[in-house]
């Protein structure tokens, strides 16, 4: 390595040439690198959806759900199951195995699906897809004076015409029903012409179809042959016959049924600023920059507004392409920032040329690292720009330290080629080690578990390449550069007079503050090593016991404030269509009172900060989103503005079964959620269950909001035969049949129209269906006549619920709370829970099972990885630094500094009112990388004055000297590279701050271990180690100080 080094010192050609290599490499990969707001994670989830129409929960459950998990059992490469039985569909998500081959599961599980022969009749065709991340990049309201199906054509036209645009995946639509023709008929005139459904499905399909009949092969050629018949609107439905007699008269099925060409029944209403709307939801694909695409959308919106049907509109909303511009310009001021104040910093105290080079060596990494970051996949995102910006002032050090070694050769007479080539051979091996120590703290974040960490995977690729570069900068383009570096010479003009005297000041102040402060200190210190040593272990227990007492708050995920206020709601089973709409009306006008509240609009400088609200009932659930202004421009927080829009909702009518009002990003991330099952599944019994649960989990302080996802039972029907109807000929499967198709009707036929197949249903009209004594006018048709429904059967009212969910194959309730901070943590609180209340529980709910889950399942695993790649991080460190240094005892000396990086991760936190988070232990995994290379350097300097014959004391108190320069500059810059982000406002900052200020406290409070506690720890060992040795008679005399100390 000392060979490659010093060619490229004595070839500055060769030196000028990499980089100018790099750089444009790095133009290059600017140019070619995707731009897209946020970073993609891939889920591992396989997703399976079947419907199954007109069935329950519970039949959805039997016949549908559980015979997919019971197929899918036995497939390898699974970890987890979780399943959904709503009315009418089944969901199954399957969780991969973390690395397994989701291709392959995928597969696998296709083919155990696929072999399934005991599915109901009636249901729709699997649906099996492998869920992948998709980017949001806009949103499109549309509306107006026009009718449903003007609005539904107009949306549906424009997504087919926005999905053909470069850039653009796949266009959600929002409020679109489908197509559904609806022939209605009544009990009372099946009766009076004495039909039955089937007959009225039987005419149908008779009449209502195409269908080829072959060809006609003649001598004039082939001729083909096909029935025209099928109907496609209302008129033509009404046209088929029902009943032909001989004497030429027809009964229509117009005259007979009601025939509607409308929409599904599935009730749902979109609102956009309150009025009726439907919403277009584009997703980013490739090529992937969101700014271009957004663009392009722009363009074509701005065409199709002229071509929009007289009254209608549209507004878009929610751009993501805007918050990246503004990100974009944000992130590059504080970048431009930071370099000003590292440069700032290096003019002080190194020579302005020296700090021109070494400022260029920063820009010179980061190239090398855009190089290289379109073949990692990595692309340009918020994340990995906050990278560049964290990466800042450490980039900087390994060329502070050459540039420092090359200053001081100068400084001791050298000059030219020699000094720049003695420098940079004398620190190559502490800063190679240093950069190597680094990396290896950031490689585990590569590997770490779940959805978080996926999400920050851009982090450790660009701060490894960014590293790597800097060591490729700093031995082999630096040291090239400060060759001709000539003896500084005295300024002449003003302006140079000022800066040569600030810098005169600086340089002086920095010395005196060695020579004044910092050596006595040093040599107080080492003359009572044991006192020293017992104040830093103190400080460090002291941060464990500040941690450990629950006096810093604690969440796995950071509290980030939204610019989306949303409002969640979930109705009582079985409410009305009308009583929802009433609902979901209530709070759209709370939201309008939120926007015009005096108080609010006062503290935020009589500006608006509302902009847009959205509102959509779907499936008997309603949300309503209120679009925020920018939170950088905006004084009011969105907790503050959630808790008054909470006020004005007022009293819950007793139709609401749960309401919440969400104002993170993240839903949370300072609670518990905990899985609950019992061997039984019957669900009375979890009910009672989780009643326990959460009446012991309400008797915590500190815990609030304690809640299920178990929706209260609803009267559901169910149908029982009498026992004599068997003797009338009459099965169980007769009566279902009846009951369904005139309550959910009979698919008669699918016709192609447009975009869609739709429907063709029959059953009885809507009025007769919102009735439940309709069941017992129900007349059983039978080839012998008909018979009365009371006559054979029984409606019986029993409980029901609108979803059971399952885990791995189990009937579960989720329950979840929320912790006030400074309450003791989610896993305290579990485990007082499994000590006390648990064995109890087992006693009285057979096979009752209490796990983790959600956030709580993924900070264990999170927890379970960081701890263990941490210490094979260290592991890895002291086999390479004792391997290097050629001893047992001098790498634990430099690894004394990553304890004391958890004690300024604590002190950091505990300063600027932050809690610690999965950011705070990445930060600090990284601050463990960073606060080792100033002990390194450290100890390099001590064996090399020792190596020379110089005396224990005497190596220690120079190394010392010699090394404090460098030392607090490499310390400033790291600190003061990171500040910028430290204050940032953005929403996407708010996931980083944890992690810088772990980071740059980290680094702060290491530099007082480098300067004081290692050099007092040194000598411990040193003089210890000697006295072993004087003991066997082959040691060296110790001087009367260091012995007593």
């Amino acid at each position: 390595m000392q060979g490659i080094i010093g060619w490229f010192v004595r070839n500055s050609k060769a030196a000028n040439l990499l980089m100018i290599m790099i750089i444009i490499g790095g133009l290059f990969g600017i140019s070619h690198i995707g731009r897209e707001v946020f970073p993609a994670i891939n889920p591992g989830i396989v997703r399976v959806d079947i419907s199954y129409p007109g069935a329950g929960p519970a039949e959805v459950e039997q016949q549908v759900t559980q015979r997919v998990e019971q197929a899918i059992s036995e497939v390898k490469g699974i970890k987890e199951v979780n399943s959904w039985s709503r009315r009418s569909h089944s969901t199954v998500e399957i969780k991969a195995v973390d690395g397994y081959d989701q291709l392959r599961l995928l597969n696998d599980i296709k083919v155990q699906v696929d072999s399934i022969n005991t599915f109901p009749s009636d249901i729709e065709r699997p649906v099996i897809a492998l869920q992948e991340w998709e980017q949001q990049m806009m949103m499109i309201a549309i509306g107006g004076p026009v009718s449903p199906h003007v609005l539904k054509d107009t949306a549906l036209d424009l997504r087919d015409k926005l999905t053909l645009l470069p850039g653009v995946r796949r266009v959600d639509v929002w409020g679109d029903r489908a197509d559904e023709v609806s022939i209605e008929v009544s009990e009372l005139d099946l009766r009076r012409y004495n039909l039955s459904f089937d007959d009225v499905a039987n005419a149908v399909r008779r009449s209502s179809l195409d269908l080829p009949a072959g060809m006609v092969r003649s001598d004039r050629g082939d001729i083909q042959v096909q029935t025209r018949g099928q109907a496609y609107t209302a008129s033509d439905f009404a046209r088929i016959p029902l009943i032909s007699r001989a004497d030429g008269t027809q009964l229509l099925l117009g005259d007979v049924a009601d025939i509607e060409d409308g929409f599904e029944e599935e009730g749902s209403v979109i609102r956009f600023n309150g009025k009726p709307a439907m919403n277009l939801r584009v997703m980013q694909g490739e090529p992937l920059d969101v700014v271009a695409t957004a663009d392009a959308i722009q363009e074509f919106m701005a065409e199709a507004r002229e071509q929009l049907p007289q009254g209608m509109e549209f507004e878009i909303w929610f751009d993501f392409s805007k918050a990246y511009e503004g990100r974009m310009e944000l992130l590059a001021g504080n970048a431009l920032g930071g370099l000003v104040l590292v440069f700032i910093l290096l003019m002080l105290f190194l020579r302005p040329a020296l700090a021109i080079w070494v400022t260029i060596g920063i820009a010179t990494a980061f190239m090398g690292a855009f190089w290289l970051l379109p073949t990692t996949g990595v692309t340009l995102n918020m994340l990995s720009l906050f990278a560049f910006l964290l990466i800042l002032g450490i980039v900087v050090d390994d060329a502070i330290i050459v540039g420092e070694a090359v200053h001081a050769a100068h400084d001791r007479g050298v000059t030219g080629l020699a000094a720049a080539e003695e420098g940079v051979k004398q620190v190559s091996a502490p800063v190679i080690f240093a950069v190597v120590s680094t990396m290896v703290f950031f490689v585990p974040m590569l590997f770490l578990p779940g959805y978080t960490s996926q999400m920050m995977l851009s982090l450790p690729v660009v701060v490894l390449l960014a590293l790597s570069f800097s060591l490729i900068e700093s031995l082999l383009i630096l040291p090239a550069h400060l060759v001709n570096l000539k003896p500084e010479k005295p300024a002449t003009s003003g302006l140079g007079l000022k800066l040569q005297a600030l810098r005169a000041k600086f340089a002086g102040g920095m010395k005196a503050a060695g020579e004044k402060y910092y050596m006595p200190l040093l040599e107080k210190s080492l003359s009572n090593s044991r006192a020293t040593v017992m104040i830093f272990v103190m400080a460090l227990f002291l941060s464990f016991a500040v941690f450990a007492g629950g006096y810093i708050g604690s969440a796995f995920s950071p509290q980030v404030p939204s610019d989306l206020l949303q409002l969640r709601t979930t109705m009582a089973p079985g409410e009305s269509f009308e009583e929802t709409k009433r609902v979901m009306e209530q709070f759209e006008r709370a939201g309008d009172k939120l926007a015009e509240d005096p108080e609010m609009l006062e503290m935020n400088g009589g500006q608006p900060f509302v902009e847009n609200t959205m509102a959509f009932l779907w499936r008997g659930n309603v949300t309503v989103l209120l679009q925020l202004t920018d939170g950088e421009q905006r004084d009011v927080t969105s907790e503050t503005l959630a808790l008054r829009w909470r006020e004005y909702v007022g009293e819950l009518p007793a139709s609401v079964e749960e309401m919440r009002i969400h104002h993170t990003i993240n839903d949370g991330g300072s609670g518990m959620s905990l899985n609950l099952s019992t061997s039984s599944g019957n669900m009375a019994e979890l009910r009672a269950a989780a009643d326990a649960v959460k009446e012991a989990l309400n008797s915590y302080a500190g815990v609030y909001d304690v809640r299920d996802n178990l929706i209260s039972a609803r009267r559901d029907i169910e149908i029982q035969l009498k026992p004599h109807a068997t003797n009338m000929g009459i099965g169980l499967a007769d009566v279902a049949k009846q009951v369904r198709q005139g309550f959910y009707g009979e698919e008669v036929q699918r016709i192609p129209r447009g975009r869609e197949d739709v429907r063709v249903m029959v059953r009885y009209p809507e009025e007769e269906r919102a009735s439940e004594e309709q069941i017992d006018r129900i007349r059983i048709r039978t080839s012998n006549g008909e018979i009365p429904f009371s006559a054979v059967a029984d409606a019986v009212y029993v409980p029901g619920y609108t979803t059971i969910r399952r885990n791995d194959r189990e009937r579960t309730v989720r329950i979840s709370a929320e912790l006030t901070p400074g309450a003791a943590s989610a896993h305290e609180i579990l485990q007082q829970l499994r000590e006390k209340k648990v064995p109890q529980w087992e006693k009285q709910f057979a096979g009752f099972s209490l796990k983790t889950a959600g956030e709580m399942q993924e900070e264990e695993e999170f927890g379970s990885a960081i701890l263990a790649f941490f210490v094979l991080s260290l592991f890895t460190i002291y086999a390479l630094l004792a391997i290097a240094f050629r001893s047992y005892s001098q790498p634990l000396l430099i690894l004394t500094a990553v304890p004391f990086g958890f004690f300024g991760a604590i002190l950091g936190h505990l300063l600027l009112g932050y809690d610690i988070s999965i950011m705070s232990m990445l930060g600090f995994l990284a601050a463990a990388g960073v606060v080792v290379n100033d002990n390194l350097v450290l100890m390099d300097r001590i064996n090399q004055l020792r190596a020379g014959g110089m005396a224990i004391m005497d190596a220690v108190i120079q190394a010392g000297r010699d090394r404090f320069r460098p030392i607090i500059l490499t310390s400033l810059t790291t600190f003061i590279g990171l500040v910028p982000i430290m204050f940032e406002r953005s929403i996407q900052a708010q996931f980083l701050i944890p992690m810088v200020v772990s980071l740059a406290f980290g680094v702060l409070c290491a530099t007082a271990v480098t300067l004081i506690l290692v050099p007092n720890l040194y000598k411990v060992i040193e003089v210890l180690r000697l006295k072993v040795q004087r003991k066997r008679g082959r040691g060296e005399e110790l001087p009367a100080s260091a012995e007593n100390a």
